[in-house]
């Protein structure tokens, strides 16, 4: 059972219980419409916004003394017609450390990041570099597939850092640079499961790269038209059939200073990254880890880049995005000194009525809050755990089935905010969640931004 408040004083009306196993229970049953609904750009509505002052969190208390004085994922959201710019101190709500091998501690790093609004391909491709190649959407970093290392030092034999540095990343799958710079090589388990991506439903944004294309997680329409049903999307990299060392994967012959280590137990195949050839064709992406295709976000179609994994859901190199940028790179972005643009003036606060969701735990207590309603208005939360819709409902198409439950009326305090706890049943790891609150029905009405969430 869970019981909810209303922030700052709860009125007994405003004090429910809600059993989260009995989801078709007092259902409201509505028509369903077409497989997609509206919602903002997704530029400025995929961000996971900390609109709760949550902050960053460790087991280790090493680790939470540090975190825990920096606001997690994302603290503004500022637009213009051009560019979103994106206010993050880089550290998640989910928890992160400890990184064995790894001395660094995360720390605040005040990013701004500036997304192209409107992303064009490139003529000529652009290599990712070392360091941050795009955000999540709790805007922590991305790196590429690289560690920063080489064979012997020699530029060629480039490590593999899922295969050199695997160790050391924590239950989040990130790590911290000496910087204190927290960042992500490959897909983020615990932001997905915050996010709600499974294989139940199309993969949600999880990041942008810095050339303004969306990085959805690894599950897709079977067809880039977006039919076909879901499935896994595939890499169509994969590990060179070699045993030497002597060439790159695109028959360059080297000469014997860069040849690399032969393949043995010590360096297997696919510890660096030139251990792996593009084979056109042979998955579902192209060379930069991405398509052309449709998606719920972009219904008319948009180049996305695809986190990849493997059968056995480990993850499948490139992994985020492939070697090189398929569009034109934004540089305020990338390079020393970087990830910290100032907005102009003119740029307008992102402000949409939405739900935040943190500690989603099985047999825990989630904290759920909801901003930017009217002032002193009535919020309805209505949830489902049986798919994500649309529904179409008097103010709109709902992002639940039409087997959702509406809560009791809450109230919305002056700044047109409110928290909710709710105790999470056991037995619901792995279940996934899909909110949506409407507010002050009475006037219109407006729904909120979708919630979806996976139940650790």
């Amino acid at each position: 059972m869970g019981s909810f408040s209303c922030s700052p004083s709860p009125s007994p009306s405003q004090v429910i219980q809600l059993n989260f196993i009995l989801a078709t229970s007092s259902a409201i049953a509505l028509c369903i419409c077409a497989p997609t609904f509206a919602q903002d750009d997704p530029e400025l509505s995929a961000w996971r916004a900390n609109i709760d002052g949550t902050k960053g969190k460790s087991n280790d208390p090493g680790i939470h003394a540090t975190v825990s004085q920096f606001d997690a994922d994302i603290t503004s959201t500022v637009f213009t017609a051009s560019y979103v710019y994106i206010g993050a101190e880089g550290i998640p709500s989910h928890e992160i450390g400890p990184w064995p091998g790894n001395p660094n501690i995360a720390t605040g790093r005040d990013w701004t990041w500036r997304v192209p609004r409107d992303p064009q391909p490139a003529t000529n491709p652009t290599e990712t570099g070392l360091g941050q190649i795009g955000t999540m959407v709790n805007g922590v970093p991305m790196f590429n597939a690289k560690d920063g290392r080489s064979y012997r030092n020699r530029g060629v034999w480039e490590q593999d850092a899922i295969y050199f540095e695997g160790q050391t990343m924590d239950v989040g799958i990130g790590h911290p640079q000496a910087s204190g710079n927290y960042h992500y090589h490959s897909y983020p388990e615990l932001l997905a499961m915050q996010q709600g991506d499974s294989p139940r439903d199309h993969s949600p944004i999880l990041g942008f790269a810095f050339d303004g294309y969306p990085v959805y997680g690894p599950y897709g329409y079977a067809n880039a038209n977006g039919t076909g049903g879901l499935k896994r999307i595939e890499s169509s990299y994969r590990p060179r059939n070699i045993t030497v060392r002597d060439t790159l994967p695109d028959g360059t012959q080297l000469s014997g200073y860069y040849h690399g280590p032969n393949v043995s137990a010590q360096f297997p195949l696919g510890c660096f990254v030139q251990d792996f050839e593009y084979v056109a064709g042979l998955g579902d992406l192209d060379e930069f880890n991405g398509r052309f295709c449709r998606t719920p976000e972009y219904p008319t179609g948009t180049f996305a880049y695809f986190m990849t994994l493997d059968a056995a859901g480990e993850p499948a190199y490139p992994y985020l995005i492939g070697p090189s940028y398929y569009g034109v790179v934004d540089t305020a972005n990338i390079g020393p000194g970087s990830g910290h643009t100032t907005p102009p003036g003119s740029a307008t606060d992102y402000e949409p009525l939405r739900i935040y969701a943190n500690n989603v735990a099985d047999g825990g207590t989630a904290t759920i809050s909801i901003a930017n309603a009217v002032p002193n208005s009535l919020l309805y939360l209505a949830w489902s755990i049986t798919g994500s819709g649309p529904t179409s409902t008097p103010w709109g198409d709902v992002a639940l089935d039409s087997n959702f439950n509406a809560l009791p009326a809450l109230t919305a305090d002056a700044g047109g905010f409110c928290t909710l706890t709710a105790s999470i049943p056991s037995g619901l790891a792995g279940t996934t969640i899909y909110a949506q609150v409407l507010n002050d029905p009475g006037n219109a009405g407006a729904l909120s931004l979708p919630l979806r969430v996976i139940v650790q």
